[in-house]
């Protein structure tokens, strides 16, 4: 009897050792797919994030105010990315092969003139219209990460035939290539000056790790208008610190967990 009894236990001990195994492979099992589940969720939740900014672009006109224009509203960035960091990689076209001056645009000044003629310092400008572009480059042989930009502002005096500014702009990551940031329909009010500040309302950067800031222009009145100053406001891109990517990424994956019970 006793010996029955033992034999009796072996078997039970081992039908139980085997439903505990099952079980904790289907557990395994699970937990594999939970995390193959996840991963996707999180990386679609990481780029979402850039697809549905609300980038917003805000007009400011005012009347001239002396030669270069002095604000009181609108006022030149100076030490901005495209100033000092900047360097023209590719041009397409200009209306004014004449008074066209692209490096006025990165000068920091807001000249006013258009008279016709021989270029002057009051009328150099981007004489840019349609089918015309300027890409520029970051530099990131120091900043290797590229840079965070919170604002793009585009600055424009034309007159009644060609009153406003109109262009896509583009930003392209470091290893990347350029997509749409945002399309800016004609805009403003002929003989005065006309900024357009580029911003996210919803979020503190336009684009993180960014390289180059590409302008593609299109028609305004009469075929061109004349830009006066291009500015990009930023800082480089830094790694995040270990301890606070670790913490947004247990935060991340606890709310998907959450979410998914």
């Amino acid at each position: 009897q006793d010996v029955c009894q033992f034999s009796i236990n072996i078997r039970f001990f081992s039908i139980e050792g085997n439903r505990h195994d099952r079980e904790n492979n289907h557990n395994r099992m699970k937990m594999n797919q939970q995390i193959k589940t996840i991963l996707p969720l999180a990386a679609f939740a990481l780029t979402a994030t850039y697809a549905n900014a609300a980038v917003i672009a805000t007009l400011t006109t005012e009347a001239k105010n002396g030669e270069p224009h002095t604000g009181p509203s609108i006022l030149a960035t100076t030490g901005d990315l495209l100033e000092t960091e900047g360097s023209v990689a590719s041009e397409g076209g200009n209306g004014d092969g004449i008074r066209q001056n692209t490096s006025t645009v990165f000068d920091g000044s807001i000249s006013t003139g258009i008279a016709n003629g021989a270029q002057t310092a009051a009328n150099a400008g981007g004489y840019w219209g349609a089918g015309h572009f300027i890409e520029i480059d970051l530099d990131i042989t120091t900043n290797t990460l590229g840079y965070d930009i919170s604002s793009i502002t585009t600055i424009q005096v034309g007159d009644s035939f060609r009153p406003g500014q109109a262009y896509t702009v583009q930003l392209r990551t470091v290893g990347g290539s350029f997509s749409d940031l945002l399309t800016v329909p004609d805009q403003g009010t002929g003989g005065n000056v006309n900024q357009i500040v580029i911003s996210d309302n919803s979020a503190p950067l336009l684009g993180t790790g960014v390289d180059g800031i590409r302008f593609n222009f299109a028609a305004t009145g009469v075929g061109w208008t004349v830009y006066r100053e291009l500015d990009a406001v930023g800082t480089a891109t830094v790694v995040p610190e270990p301890t606070t990517t670790a913490l947004l990424g247990l935060g991340g994956l606890a709310l998907i967990f959450r979410r998914r019970k």
